[in-house]
């Protein structure tokens, strides 16, 4: 009987929504009872887009006065502040607002209204409070591992946020067991970790027949490399594209004449990230609102004080780990050899067929050349595998104006072959992988082997490799919605799943390698940087089946995210290692939980 007076009770709201008219809209938008915005055009689809934009100005002029001092402090008009605010709410914030199509829309002419309550707005509002702290609280926990540049990223983005909340001169947070108020707290904890960081030059070399000097750089962060730093620099005649800098290396060229009337290298550390890693509100508010500076983001290196070394031709300086034979180094001389003389065909008796086409892509990836300084290659026993580290190339992909470092490695079989090349993890990444208490060293250098296999086939767009590496019945989970896939394996595992996991949705493997070549087909280069990461043992029969959460920043030439990705993965055969389960997330959970081992149950 209850059920049957609800579904009445439904009816009759719905009808009382439909029948509606634009005067009862406007009388109970001047009430105060609806926020309403309206869109004019000649299409539907473009008329609900400008009653959204217009229903955002609607927001934003109820709260005017509250920006009224921020406006004044970042030189604005209070209207072009105001502006501003507005582009940076998304169809996905107001998509809760109600839809009401005018009768008096004609052919040529839609008239669109949306409308929301004003508990509606506060809403939004609080929803993005909750997004503010939840940057915060990534921002701490990046600080509390050394991991600088995660750090700034998380922080800045807050800070950027927090600018267009009602409430920015009132929110506050905890940092270092004192409330503070964020506004204040978040310019204060970027210029304390900017001012850690260290850049320093380690070689210039004057290259015969070269009209410039090479000089390479090292930025460290409470002496750890601060991996991932963007950086840009004045060659003396203008400022240089920001670059990348993998493991904190940096690579700088400027004209001898230049070097000669320069007594510093002027450098700039870029905290907004707005060209790296980021989707939704936070691209739409860093593209809006006026970009902070930062005091402790320009950094000097003494230029004269350096010692100049005289040299033939730019080429590294290798050195070996007493480990790695004879043979091997003989192997890679060779390789480095055709790598520097862009003459590849030359190395490919080295290789397996398969290990001669992954290191045919990768030197093709971007324009690939070695860094020309001191490196001391490392090796890596994995099983019968023997994995030589970590060679550093440079990528120029100068269609997309992009330039980056990245580490690269080689795996030698047992025939002395080299059967892969991988891009190496972060020395952060990789010491973080290492230091867990989940399994033995062997296990843990496979696992950091696999994620760097995974990382490299993305990179690389090897859809063969991910093809392979994914079992047929895996449960691949991508969005808001989950839903059962027919097949025994994962109806297993989805059947563990909690209640709350319904808002995701899941490809069937057929449909996500489709839409990874699709996605592929489209860009010049992908690349991809992993963050803090939980790993734990899936079984405890002692097979090898492990579960990763790890943060994902992941930037290509036409598209740029960050997010979570959970991996379950089984390497008891580590030349086939399989992917059971892959899930991917936009952000953390209200709870701030990440999908991952916890999420099932196994026998």
């Amino acid at each position: 009987m209850k059920k049957q007076i609800f579904i009445i009770i439904l009816l009759i709201g719905i009808l009382s929504l439909q029948a509606i008219t634009v005067n009862q809209l406007k009388q109970m938008q001047n009430s105060g009872e609806l926020i309403v915005g309206k869109g004019e055009a000649k299409t539907e689809s473009e008329a609900d887009k400008y009653a959204l934009q217009d229903l955002a100005s609607q927001i934003i002029v109820e709260v005017k006065s509250s920006f009224v001092s921020i406006a004044r402090e970042e030189n604005f008009k209070i209207d072009e502040y105001c502006e501003s605010v507005v582009k940076t709410f998304t169809d996905i914030q107001l998509s809760n607002a109600k839809k009401f199509i005018d009768p008096a829309s004609t052919k040529n002419n839609q008239i669109i209204y949306r409308y929301l309550t004003p508990e509606d707005k506060e809403r939004i509002f609080a929803e993005r409070k909750t997004q503010i702290l939840s940057l915060v609280a990534e921002g701490e926990i990046a600080e509390s591992s050394n991991n600088a540049v995660d750090a700034i990223r998380n922080y800045y983005w807050a800070l950027m946020l927090l600018k267009t909340h009602p409430e920015h001169k009132t929110i506050t947070y905890y940092f270092d067991h004192e409330e503070r108020l964020l506004n204040t707290a978040l310019v204060n904890q970027i210029e304390k970790i900017l001012s850690k960081i260290k850049i320093e030059i380690t070689s210039i070399k004057d290259v015969k027949d070269s009209n410039c000097l090479d000089i390479l750089l090292f930025a460290s962060y409470q002496g750890m490399p601060a991996d991932g730093l963007l950086v840009k620099y004045n060659d003396g005649y203008q400022w240089s594209d920001f670059e990348r800098w993998t493991n904190g290396k940096g690579y700088f060229s400027i004209k001898k004449v230049m070097a000669k009337t320069l007594s510093f290298i002027e450098m700039e550390i870029d905290c907004s990230f707005r060209e790296h890693g980021f989707s939704g509100e936070i691209r739409e508010t860093l593209g809006s609102m006026k970009a902070k500076k930062f005091n402790n983001s320009y950094k000097k290196c003494e230029l004269q004080k350096e010692e100049v070394k005289n040299i033939e031709s730019v080429e590294s300086v290798i050195s070996y780990e007493d480990e790695i034979s004879r043979e091997k180094i003989a192997v890679l001389n060779n390789i480095i050899t055709a790598i520097s003389k862009k003459d590849l065909g030359t190395s490919r008796k080295y290789f397996t067929a398969r290990g001669f086409r992954d290191f045919n892509a990768l030197i093709g990836y971007g324009n690939a050349e070695i860094l020309p300084e001191k490196i001391t290659l490392k090796m890596l026993k994995i099983g019968d595998l023997r994995v030589v580290r970590s060679i550093p190339l440079k990528f120029d992909f100068r269609s997309s104006n992009e330039d980056f470092t990245e580490n690269v490695n080689f795996v030698f079989d047992q025939d002395n072959k080299i059967d892969g090349v991988t891009f190496s993890l972060s020395d952060l990444a990789i010491k973080d992988i290492m230091s867990k208490k989940y399994g033995t060293d062997e296990e843990k250098a496979l696992i950091v082997n696999f994620i760097e296999q995974y990382k490299t086939a993305y990179c690389l767009k090897d859809i063969d490799f991910i093809e392979d590496v994914f079992c047929d019945d895996a449960l691949i989970i991508v969005g808001r919605v989950i839903q059962r896939k027919p097949d025994d394996y994962s109806d297993r595992l989805y059947q563990q799943l909690g209640a709350g996991m319904i808002e995701y949705i899941t490809l069937k493997k057929g449909e996500y390698i489709k839409r990874l070549q699709k996605q592929f087909s489209k860009k010049e280069f992908i690349n991809i940087r992993f963050s803090d990461n939980t790993i734990d043992r899936v079984s405890s029969k002692g097979k090898k089946v492990f579960g990763m959460q790890i943060g994902q920043y992941y930037y290509s030439s036409d598209y740029r995210d960050k997010g979570y990705l959970f991996l379950m993965f089984d390497l008891e055969n580590p030349d086939e290692p399989k992917i059971m389960v892959r899930s991917w997330q936009p952000e953390k959970a209200a709870d701030g939980s990440i999908i991952g081992v916890s999420d099932f149950q196994f026998d």
